[in-house]
């Protein structure tokens, strides 16, 4: 039987398709002629969308980013009119729960250097998810966003709580014994004596 052409939304479920398949760990197998299939449409009508393999994946980071912008902004909302540096510890803890929910996506948005570079709109989902770390940055140093202080310190408090992120996600930590072992909390308060 012939595969149809048309799909309701056939965007949304080939994004959904590739992301059900990275959490399987199978990026390096992963097709659009796959994913065409997964979705019950000819591969043709994925061309509709995607130009081919590395735009459906740019796409999905991209949006792997959106999620981890809302991610951080409703922690931080959450918290109502507290301290910036409290807003900011949230922002953190919400990134680590970001990673540990959705690790293949996580690990897909920052898997190779350079991987999207030539792609506007990753590059725009990335940076407005950084913007909410220097906008939180700036807030405690009380200085404007576009001050290089916030946004060398804002790369700071990111490089810790990724780094901390991608030793958790790898059990490198679990090596430790319990009592030496951080919690979030414990690891995104030391971005208090980043920022002094």
């Amino acid at each position: 039987m012939k595969k149809p052409y048309h799909h309701g939304n056939l965007r949304a479920a080939l994004l959904e398709a590739a992301r059900a398949r990275l959490a399987e760990g199978a990026e390096a197998t992963l097709s659009l002629r796959d994913l065409a299939a997964r979705v019950g449409v000819s591969v043709n009508a994925t061309y509709r969308h995607f130009d081919n393999k590395e735009a459906l994946l740019m796409e999905l980071a991209a949006e792997g980013f959106d999620a981890l912008r809302a991610g951080m902004l409703g922690a931080v909302a959450k918290l109502g009119t507290a301290e910036p540096i409290e807003r900011l510890h949230a922002a953190g803890e919400a990134y680590v729960h970001f990673a540990h929910q959705d690790r293949a996506l996580f690990q897909l948005m920052f898997g190779r250097e350079g991987r999207f570079a030539e792609y506007e709109r990753f590059r725009r989902a990335a940076e407005t998810a950084f913007a909410v770390v220097v906008e939180g940055v700036a807030a405690v140093q009380e200085v404007a966003m576009d001050d290089p202080s916030a946004t060398k310190a804002a790369i700071a408090a990111w490089s810790l709580v990724h780094g901390f992120a991608i030793l958790s996600l790898g059990g490198y930590l679990e090596a430790l014994p319990e009592d030496r072992r951080p919690t979030v909390r414990e690891v995104v308060k030391m971005l208090e004596v980043r920022l002094a």
